[in-house]
């Protein structure tokens, strides 16, 4: 009875590390992804398509236009008539002032479909920037994992090096001890105390390696440096829901960035060959100017309606040229979407590869661990009845020292295989 409630207990506890590991990673996920200066880039990047996105559609609507001239002449035009019913010769003179404003009013019919083309073209780029902001937010929520299971692998080893110490620093007094009673050579204790030198001296590197790692985890989430920054004490078990278990089909956005870049070739080829169709306009002028019809001087309004009609007819090649240019292009980006198929393909089942591996080894490293334990424990007993030397006895604390150690990289390693996984399906 006693046992199982032990077991109970046990389970409880390690299912409520769990559930604030992951609280506390969720979190420290948000921080990351809120202080990030290249996610930051890419969400004024999508900002920027939208804008040009409806830069775009503003081509299909009609431009008005004013203009302002002033001119004058020194020497102005003059024209002579002789005419045989007048005596005299008919003069007209030009005047030495020009000036006047316009307004222009033009609205292109067809354009070879260059403007929805161009709206199709802003909205592939928009669907890149997006799709870029998202492999950004992924790689910083895989680097915050990473950070993250490392710093608490380094706690776990300050408390390692602690227990480590400890217990060499309890076998040197009762060593000492019996130095002092002539019951062991003094041999005994100097070794006692270089080991334990070597352990003090082990706990110091621990504990600079837990705050440079506490250091760069306050960089990455955008805190002080110094803070102190709550963490895990100890690496929970990696538990994979059935989801991700089953889950097969990745939608990363590497994929999605391909997609786009073969739309956004396509759309390249069709803007290119737009130029060379028919191109159609009618506009309105409107002008009110100096001098004005039948050679008024005064400013008088006038107007003019017109359409415009541009069609290509020779240009030696270059539209062939172009457009097997475009459709090259085309064929290079459907060769990356081939490539990055089969590195994401290839990129799960590593990982997925090597999570069941590490899964493993924290299972082995954990049954040495427990093997290790036991060993130092026997050694004790021994040492206390004489039986063995204190070399036997710190070595099987050694052993078991290095067994811990080997299982603290054993589960920190499953857990960033499992943000491997995570990040190759795409689940962040």
């Amino acid at each position: 009875m006693y046992k199982s409630f032990i077991i109970i207990y046990f389970l409880f506890s390690a299912f409520s590390v769990s559930s604030q590991q992951s609280r506390l990673l969720e979190k420290y996920r948000q921080m990351a992804v809120s202080y990030n200066h290249d996610l930051k880039a890419a969400d004024k990047n999508i900002s920027a398509s939208i804008d040009l996105e409806k830069s775009a559609k503003a081509d299909l609507k009609p431009k008005l236009s004013g203009n302002a001239n002033f001119q004058y002449t020194g020497n102005p035009l003059q024209l002579t008539l002789d005419l045989p019913s007048m005596e005299n010769p008919m003069t007209f003179e030009g005047k030495d002032l020009k000036y006047g404003a316009s307004l222009t009013l033009l609205q292109p019919v067809y354009t070879g479909g260059r403007i929805l083309e161009t709206i199709r073209m802003a909205k592939h780029q928009q669907a890149m920037a997006t799709h870029q902001e998202e492999l950004f937010r992924s790689a910083v929520c895989y680097q915050t994992d990473m950070q993250y299971w490392n710093t608490v692998a380094r706690a776990e080893i300050v408390e390692v090096s602690v227990e480590y110490r400890n217990s060499i620093a309890s076998l040197a007094r009762t060593i000492r001890e019996r130095v002092e009673v002539g019951l062991v050579d003094p041999q005994d204790q100097l070794m006692a105390e270089v080991k334990l030198n070597e352990a003090d001296y082990q706990l110091l590197q621990a504990k600079s390696n837990l705050e440079t790692g506490l250091m760069a985890l306050n960089s990455l989430i955008g805190i002080e440096l110094h803070t102190a920054t709550e963490i895990d004490s100890v690496i929970p078990p990696v538990v994979i829901p059935d989801e991700i278990k089953q889950s097969d089909v990745s939608d990363r956005p590497e994929l999605k960035i391909a997609y786009d870049q073969i739309r956004i070739a396509e759309s390249s080829l069709k803007l290119a060959d737009s130029k060379y169709k028919p191109q159609l306009y009618i506009g309105i002028d409107g002008s009110y100017s100096s001098p004005g019809y039948d050679l008024r001087s005064d400013l008088d309004p006038n107007y003019a309606v017109y359409a415009k009609l541009s069609v290509p007819l020779f240009e030696w090649g270059k539209r062939k040229n172009e457009k097997r240019a475009s459709s090259h292009r085309i064929g290079m980006a459907q060769d990356n979407l081939n490539q990055v198929t089969n590195n994401v393909n290839l990129e799960v089942q590593t990982a997925r590869v090597s999570l069941s591996q590490a899964l493993e080894r924290v299972n082995l490293t954990g049954s040495s661990l427990e093997k290790a334990r036991e060993n130092e424990q026997k050694a004790l007993e021994r040492y206390a009845e004489g039986k063995v030397s204190v070399v036997e006895v710190i070595e099987a604390q050694t052993y078991r020292q290095n067994s811990q150690l080997n299982y603290v990289q054993a589960k920190v390693s499953a857990q960033g295989h499992y943000s491997e996984l995570i990040k190759a399906l795409n689940r962040y």
